[in-house]
């Protein structure tokens, strides 16, 4: 068995992940208590209180809790992957789980920068009015035409290419009503407004890249023990590119579907670590062939490795 590994991202987040694994599985409930204790936030009570609900979805929230969440899922299932794990992929927040996963920095350092990006985000989200929308079954072609509609009302972008069916946009609310629109009158595919707090990796997180980008020169990249590939430059991460990728990756599309495609030859095998399916979800859209696995639950956690086992 090969294994890509996927780390969650944004919007996975939902009152009561983990919980069955953080009451079964001692790594796992180690995970998330050391880290409660770097990050100064009550992991648990955030994950599991129906009254922090809207807490949670708070970007400077959200990132360190899916971060912490996927890192403990990794962290149990470790000791079973041996050496099958040949490549990571993570979407936007997800990147500093994967690579945290692979060793190319500390749980602890990532941890750190996590919730300062959160917290940068936050701001840059709360100075503009933005939103982001998704869009099914257009071709890429239109959407820069959408785009470029847009564009002359204010800030708008393609920020993500999650599959090849499905592309979101993001910007100012004017700009991307206006892509919006053009969308609509060239007969594009559904769309769907996401709940976020901001427009990211568009030009409206401009002003998160500078504090990010000196908080990133301060770590002591290393080599990760298997390699992680950028969904935005759509190569391997390498210390000497991964804080301007990084710092970048706060404004610049991500390629997902791309990112997997190229990395997909290498392996049989794709496990979601973190909240949800969204990943394997995409994965599944964009690869055939392949074997699909997610883990955020103590049930998801039994069938994978099941099958991992099977395999060997």
């Amino acid at each position: 068995m090969t294994i890509a590994l996927l780390f969650s991202g944004q919007g996975s987040q939902k009152t009561g992940m983990g919980q069955d694994l953080y009451e079964t599985q001692a790594p796992y409930r180690d995970t998330i208590d050391h880290a409660s204790q770097v990050l100064g936030i009550d992991l648990p009570a955030l994950y599991f209180d129906d009254t922090k609900a809207d807490q949670l979805n708070e970007t400077q929230y959200t990132q360190p809790a899916i971060v912490a969440m996927s890192m403990a899922v990794y962290q149990t299932i470790k000791p079973q992957l041996d050496d099958q794990v040949k490549v990571g992929l993570g979407l936007s927040l997800g990147e500093y789980s994967a690579l945290a996963a692979s060793g190319f920095l500390t749980f602890d350092e990532a941890l750190k920068l996590i919730a300062l990006r959160g917290q940068l985000m936050q701001r840059a989200s709360d100075d503009d009015p933005s939103k982001m929308v998704a869009v099914m079954n257009t071709p890429i072609e239109v959407l820069q035409e959408a785009v470029k509609a847009g564009q002359t009302t204010g800030r708008v972008a393609i920020a993500n290419v999650n599959t090849p069916k499905q592309v979101v946009i993001g910007g100012d609310v004017s700009a991307v009503d206006a892509a919006s629109a053009y969308l609509t009158d060239h007969d594009a595919g559904r769309q769907v407004t996401l709940n976020v707090s901001g427009a990211f990796h568009t030009p409206l997180m401009q002003s998160a890249q500078q504090p990010l980008h000196e908080a990133l020169t301060q770590v002591n990249w290393q080599q990760g023990h298997f390699p992680i590939m950028s969904t935005t430059q759509l190569q391997p991460f390498t210390p000497a590119d991964i804080v301007t990728t990084l710092t970048d990756q706060l404004v610049s599309t991500t390629h997902f579907s791309d990112a997997l495609t190229q990395v997909a030859p290498d392996v049989d095998t794709v496990i979601e670590v973190g909240p949800g399916k969204t990943l394997m979800s995409f994965a599944r859209k964009t690869v055939k062939g392949l074997n699909y696995y997610h883990i955020d639950s103590a049930e998801t956690l039994t069938d994978t490795l099941a099958a991992v086992a099977a395999q060997k």
